[in-house]
């Protein structure tokens, strides 16, 4: 797995209404379903799996760059983290801090299965050794050397994707733990 850290895309690099558009093109969706089956509907950092809500990522940040090389499947979880800014600054569900027990990937994947095991924030923080919390900055520099926590806080309205993939997985969780119970 690739190694994930905190990063942002500078707002003058945002997709544009005309980008935007591509993206709902039947040419996308054909490219898109491609590189999620290439990938066998796998994040590259987490290994997080799942056939809804994956999301492929521009590696290099360039929406217009769309050649097989370029493209990756991440989870909305890690994508959160891979554009720190959106996480913090936009939807307010990211917080950074200067140290942890773990790396980034571990994070995340860490805190998806306590919280799937219904720990609060504060016992996922704790778990993970999270220690001094910061500001975020678009500063790439400062940005690495931080570990970003996604914290059970509320997106705003407008994020149907991540909003729509956290009721999706909690469905799947809630399956899982209804068949466990049904067999024991």
């Amino acid at each position: 797995m690739k190694t994930l850290f905190l990063s942002f895309a500078p707002p003058e690099t945002w997709r544009n209404p005309e980008q935007t558009k591509k993206l709902e093109g039947e040419a996308w969706r054909a490219l898109r379903l491609k590189i999620v089956q290439r990938d066998n509907y796998t994040c590259s950092y987490c290994g997080y799996k799942s056939e809804k809500y994956q999301i492929v990522d521009h590696i290099d940040g360039n929406p217009e760059n769309n050649a097989n090389k370029n493209l990756q499947v991440i989870c909305q979880l890690c994508n959160l983290i891979k554009h720190a800014g959106q996480g913090c600054a936009v939807q307010g569900i990211v917080d950074l801090y200067e140290e942890s027990k773990h790396t980034q990937n571990e994070v995340i994947s860490l805190t998806r299965k306590l919280r799937d095991e219904g720990k609060s924030d504060y016992e996922i923080i704790k778990q993970l050794g999270l220690k001094r919390k910061v500001e975020f900055k678009m500063d790439g520099d400062y940005l690495k050397k931080l570990i970003g926590f996604i914290t059970s806080r509320q997106t705003e309205e407008n994020d149907g994707m991540y909003n729509g993939w956290l009721t999706y997985h909690n469905r799947i969780v809630k399956l899982s733990q209804n068949q466990k119970l049904k067999v024991n």
